[in-house]
């Protein structure tokens, strides 16, 4: 099968949501970004009228396009980039999610939340589209469960480092479910479109670098129990 990514979602404008769309941007791909309607807007105004304001149900992506021109390093390859960010929101545009080839989850690490997403995504996205989470360690397969078939088969984890544009690794979290084709092409795009070194992490509790990470940090906390140091003497030892 012949695939290929001409447009791509990001669900969840967040730091980590927003800095992936400028990534892929920087690609050349186009990508709708989305997240919730505001219950208020930037002004404080509740009011129906103003909550009715495409500009003010959109705030949350907006306002993340705006942060990502002004951040250091920046996230995107030059201002100009922007323009390849549609942004939206997950009331509005959400059956906009079928134009998509590529949808990325990233919203809060919550379980129950994420799947109600993919419950919703499951019933609009178009037949053979890609669906990843970039959760840094819930289960893959937990997500997917109650999915298609469909769904399951075109559905793994693509774990983003902060900031994308800058950090090299991504890691790939397939289940038994995910089709080796998908896998395969996932794989190929990240290293020759996005610039990515890939590697493939088992669907195990915070996958590769942050179980490594998490694994060093509870070494360092029992050592300085053991030993008796201060957390001011374990950053002069880390100093040095």
């Amino acid at each position: 099968m012949s695939r290929h990514i001409r447009k791509t979602a990001v669900i969840g404008a967040g730091v980590m949501g927003a800095s992936i769309a400028a990534h892929l941007a920087n690609a050349g791909i186009p990508v709708l970004l989305l997240d919730m309607v505001p219950k208020v807007s930037e002004s404080g105004d509740s009011s129906v009228a103003t909550l009715k304001k495409k500009q003010v149900r959109n705030q949350l992506a907006n306002a993340a396009i705006s942060k990502l021109k002004k951040q250091k390093p920046a996230p995107l390859a030059s201002k100009g980039t922007a323009a390849l960010i549609e942004t939206g929101n997950l009331e509005d545009d959400f059956e906009r999610l079928k134009e998509a080839d590529w949808i990325v989850e990233v919203i809060i690490e919550n379980l129950e939340a994420k799947k109600q997403l993919f419950a919703r995504i499951d019933e609009i996205r178009s037949k053979g589209s890609i669906v990843t989470s970039n959760t840094s360690g819930i289960s893959i397969k937990a997500m997917s469960e109650g999915r298609s078939e469909d769904f399951k088969s075109h559905f793994l984890g693509t774990h983003f480092f902060n900031p994308p544009r800058y950090l090299k690794l991504l890691e790939l979290i397939p289940t038994e479910d995910t089709s080796a084709d998908v896998i395969t092409f996932i794989r190929g795009f990240a290293e020759q479109s996005l610039g990515k070194g890939v590697v493939e992490a088992k669907d195990t509790p915070n996958f590769i670098a942050n179980r490594i990470g998490t694994f060093g940090l509870l070494v360092t906390v029992h050592e300085m129990v053991r030993n008796g140091y201060s957390v001011g003497e374990v950053i002069q030892l880390q100093d040095h």
